[in-house]
């Protein structure tokens, strides 16, 4: 039955629950309603109350229903607090003129309603419902005084009007202060989130280009390394070096070679998948992970990121500037531990450089070199 009631959408959830709970607080009241009847304290017959409490509870139904359906996400507010409240105001003044005596007790029950709209009414939503509920009892008290006088006592009526109207804006200032201070709560927990979110991404990515930094690198190193032992699964390790980079910056400038930092840093994340991880170590030096691959499927990748960069162009940027990446490669299986993983692949990507640059190095052995054709 709990689960029927709730959504598996957790603030629907805490909708409908809050509307139950207030469905709860006006069955109270409505067999309150029914015992007064029978107390005598009404000027209508049965037949009329029963009415009134019939068309309440189709309207409590409808409520309940869009709640539950989620046709009450096409509202601006989705809770439908304003017009629940408004509804049951109605009821409440319906009440109020049916009672010969004892209208103070639905002003004191107009207040335990009005009290679910604290977390949720702005201040012009209380105070739209505030001077509904005010000038309804002023009608109704009117109209008991033109029509039915021998009903009603007017002083002692002016009197809880008064007491109930400074009571509503006592509570109309206290649960506009609440909302406010709960808007506030919101907005400096969005901020603190915010903030974390980029402390997050600082210490886990270069500021420059976007990939992830040397520290963080290193870590998902370690998983990937527990992970392929106890899966008994494969990886390689890709170590990159922009060739002559320091020229680039001499001759273009060091914000044109920030510029072939970026570049060559979307040319690596659209070459590798989402499971697979990109970094920049340090200056123009950058290194791959990727998981489950062999030694061949690496190659592949890396000969891509290898040509791309060596085919983009950058004439937009600079004239004559060109710019080519040497990168050494090497399998887990093959070494057994991270460090000497990742020490053979920059010594093939130190390898790949002193034998001409541009070049992918795969292995130890010089012919197996990867080499642009020309």
């Amino acid at each position: 039955m709990y689960n029927l009631l709730l959504s598996s959408d957790s603030k629907q959830s805490l909708r409908i629950l809050r509307h139950l709970a207030a469905v709860l607080s006006l069955f109270g009241f409505t067999l309150i309603s029914i015992f007064f009847y029978y107390k005598g304290l009404y000027s209508v017959e049965l037949s009329t109350l029963n009415a009134v409490l019939i068309l309440f509870w189709c309207g409590v139904l409808c409520f309940t229903v869009m709640l539950r359906s989620g046709f009450n996400k096409r509202f601006s507010d989705p809770s439908l607090t304003t017009p629940q409240i408004l509804w049951s105001t109605l009821f409440l003044l319906c009440i109020a003129y049916m009672l010969n005596d004892w209208r103070g007790l639905v002003l004191i029950s107009y207040f335990a309603m009005l009290s679910f709209g604290f977390f949720k009414l702005r201040f012009r939503e209380f105070l739209s419902v505030g001077l509904f509920a005010i000038l309804g009892y002023v009608l109704v008290i009117l109209y008991i005084f033109m029509y039915e006088p021998e009903r009603i006592n007017i002083e002692l009526e002016l009197i809880q009007l008064l007491v109930f109207s400074g009571t509503v804006f006592i509570m109309l200032y206290t649960g506009s202060a609440i909302n406010r201070l709960r808007e506030r709560s919101k907005k400096q927990y969005a901020d603190l989130q915010a903030a974390l979110e980029v402390n997050k991404r600082l210490a886990t990515t270069d500021e420059l280009t976007g990939l992830y930094n040397r520290r963080y690198f290193m870590e998902k190193l370690a998983q990937q390394k527990a992970l392929s032992e106890r899966n008994n699964s494969d990886f390689v390790i890709f170590y990159c070096d922009l060739d002559n980079f320091k020229n680039i910056n001499d001759t273009f400038g060091h914000h044109t070679g920030d510029i072939v930092l970026q570049k060559f840093s979307e040319i690596l994340k659209s070459s590798i998948r989402e499971i697979d991880y990109a970094a920049r170590f340090g200056g123009e030096e950058f290194v791959g992970l990727l998981v489950d691959t062999d030694l061949e499927n690496a190659r592949k990748v890396t000969e891509r990121i290898r040509s791309s960069l060596d085919d983009f162009n950058f004439n937009d940027i600079a004239p004559s500037l060109n710019s080519t990446v040497s990168i050494g490669i090497a399998n887990f299986k093959e070494f057994n531990t991270i460090q000497e993983t990742l020490m053979s692949a920059d010594n093939r990507m130190y390898h790949a450089k002193n034998t001409g640059r541009n070049k992918v190095v795969y292995s130890d052995v010089v012919d197996t070199e990867i080499r642009r054709s020309i």
